[in-house]
């Protein structure tokens, strides 16, 4: 009965929903953050890619991978000053403005190297490693491993902390470790695995002791102990064999696999630049053909997808 009598006096309507349009609306947070794009352009190219198997009238894989393209070029473009290796945190009102945190380059090689699974296309990856080495440059512990979260060039800044706990948003070094286990399995840099396993180090007593705190440092310990296959598809883009090969690596879950499409020629011989093992591969008999290969070692290449299958089943 209060709030209606005022309500009265002030001769509005007395239902709060209509007071509350009343009030002076908050202020809009529209700015455009590095981290969280990166973390929705993983999620829509794993989309894209995994529910191409999918079938249903109402998925738009082209729809999400557009999406996931669109923000990849817009970070790019708006955010990274590749003449002086910097990536920035934040975008508003056309302005691109402070220095990039570690999550900021983890969550965005994250979201880089989800893509290159879903496109094929290398260029995902070469800025994957860039971004990748000057995160390494700039916030990693060479004495204890792990990343911090700040440069400590800031004298703002008293203490450089390393977060180690996967909240909301994953910590830096969590998705650092994942990354590097696939960049490692791509690329086979030495130096990639040694700081995996330096951070899981140094991480490994937390995860022995509260595991369900940091959920990705745990997905990236199980990644690390199982071991990621390379499963390359060389075939041309949108041949029916290709995408039968394509759609029966999707279908099944495959958390420690990465995907590479190779169409034969001029992209063959890009992505050989970044990953040389890929480079002799070739098509069996004029058919799209699957390699699944450990450790740069692969098994006899199949050209049909139950083939690939039976493969993908028995090297597990």
């Amino acid at each position: 009965m209060v709030w209606k009598r005022i309500a009265v006096q002030v001769g509005c309507d007395s239902s709060p929903s209509a007071a509350r349009l009343r009030r002076p609306r908050p202020r809009l947070d529209d700015k455009v953050l590095t981290a969280w794009n990166g973390l929705m352009i993983a999620a829509f190219a794993r989309a894209a890619r995994v529910l191409e198997a999918g079938t249903t009238a109402t998925v738009d894989r082209e729809a999400w991978l557009r999406a996931a393209r669109r923000s990849a070029a817009f970070l790019e473009n708006a955010m990274w000053d590749r003449d002086r290796a910097v990536l920035r945190r934040r975008y508003r009102q056309g302005e691109a403005a402070v220095e990039a945190y570690a999550e900021d380059y983890a969550d965005l090689i994250f979201g880089l190297i989800e893509l290159f699974q879903a496109d094929g296309d290398p260029s995902r990856l070469e800025w994957a490693l860039a971004l990748q080495q000057r995160q390494d440059d700039l916030f990693w512990d060479s004495e204890d491993g792990g990343w911090y979260s700040t440069t400590g060039q800031d004298p703002t800044v008293l203490l450089r902390l390393k977060d180690d706990y996967d909240g909301a948003e994953p910590s830096a070094s969590s998705v650092s470790v994942l990354n590097l286990l696939a960049l490692a399995h791509l690329t086979g840099d030495a130096s990639f695995f040694r700081k995996i396993e330096r951070t899981l180090e140094t991480f490994g007593p937390g995860l022995g002791q509260s595991a369900r705190a940091v959920p990705m440092m745990m997905a990236a310990l199980s990644a690390y102990h199982a071991g990621i296959r390379q499963v390359v598809i060389v075939g041309p883009q949108g041949r029916d064999d290709t995408l039968d090969l394509t759609r029966e690596f999707a279908a099944s879950y495959q958390p420690f696999s990465i995907l590479v499409a190779v169409e034969p020629g001029a992209h063959q011989d890009r992505v050989a630049r970044v990953l040389p093992f890929v480079a002799p591969m070739q098509m069996r008999d004029g058919r799209a053909t699957a390699y699944v290969c450990r450790h740069f070692t692969c098994e006899q290449p199949v050209t049909g997808a139950d083939d690939l299958r039976q493969r993908l089943a028995e090297t597990r």
